[in-house]
């Protein structure tokens, strides 16, 4: 079931046991958008299921905040335009040459391309991994760029962050709702989780010169400036 958040922003929210991400929704009155893809067809059937059952105009596009598989592997599935940064299209090129065995899977962990907490979870949302498709954007971008719904603006912010290397922000100006990814996470591929200080912080002083008001982790509740200050200042007592 959807969740609105703000007058223009709703999320179908997310779930730890699959490792889907909250998905985001932003109408507009000219068309409406999508903030990330989700991990699987049935994650997208899912959120499309929701938009339709709460008389919605089904997404024209979606926007793409950064490659992880969670976010992007439904992007195949997605009956519109799938939008993003450059960053993230040419780490989604890779992708797409990838076999999907248990044996070059398998590889992958072995080799460090993939992480042991993805693999794990891939595993449990997909019965059979031979079903598992990735595709590059319909549309790619570089630096920023804006999207005008209708009534609503959807401003996209490549940010450098401790979880990826190419993950950007969404500002929905006229909600100040920010979608962020996973962008206060650690990074699973290179410190199994750990956080590199300096890209946290740098993150931390980009992101908080953006007016929102609701902050949008990808795998937590929306939070408050004050409960997002907070988090961080967890982060910092715990990881860094």
């Amino acid at each position: 079931m959807l969740s609105q958040i703000s007058p223009h922003v709703h999320i179908l929210p997310f779930e730890e046991e699959r490792d889907r991400p909250n998905l985001g929704y932003i109408h507009g009155e000219d068309y409406s958008m999508l903030i990330d893809a989700g991990n699987s067809p049935a994650h997208l059937k899912a959120m499309l299921g929701a938009i339709s059952a709460s008389d919605l105009p089904a997404p024209k596009a979606v926007l793409i905040t950064h490659w992880h598989w969670d976010h992007t592997f439904a992007m195949h599935a997605f009956p519109g335009l799938t939008v993003a940064h450059e960053k993230t299209d040419s780490i989604l090129g890779t992708l797409t040459e990838w076999e999907w065995t248990e044996e070059a899977m398998a590889e992958r962990l072995r080799t460090g391309e993939e992480c042991e907490f993805c693999d794990t979870h891939i595993k449990i949302e997909y019965g059979d991994i031979a079903e598992i498709r990735v595709v590059q954007a319909d549309i790619v971008f570089d630096g920023s760029a804006t999207f005008n719904l209708g009534g609503v603006t959807v401003e996209a912010t490549p940010i450098t962050n401790p979880h990826s290397d190419d993950g950007i922000v969404a500002f929905i100006r006229e909600d100040r709702v920010l979608f962020a990814g996973d962008a206060d996470t650690g990074d699973f591929y290179k410190l199994d989780g750990g956080y590199d200080s300096d890209r946290f912080h740098h993150y931390i002083n980009e992101v908080d010169q953006i007016d929102y008001d609701t902050y949008v982790h990808g795998h937590l509740e929306p939070m408050s400036r004050a409960e997002t200050s907070a988090l961080r200042k967890q982060i910092e007592a715990e990881e860094l």
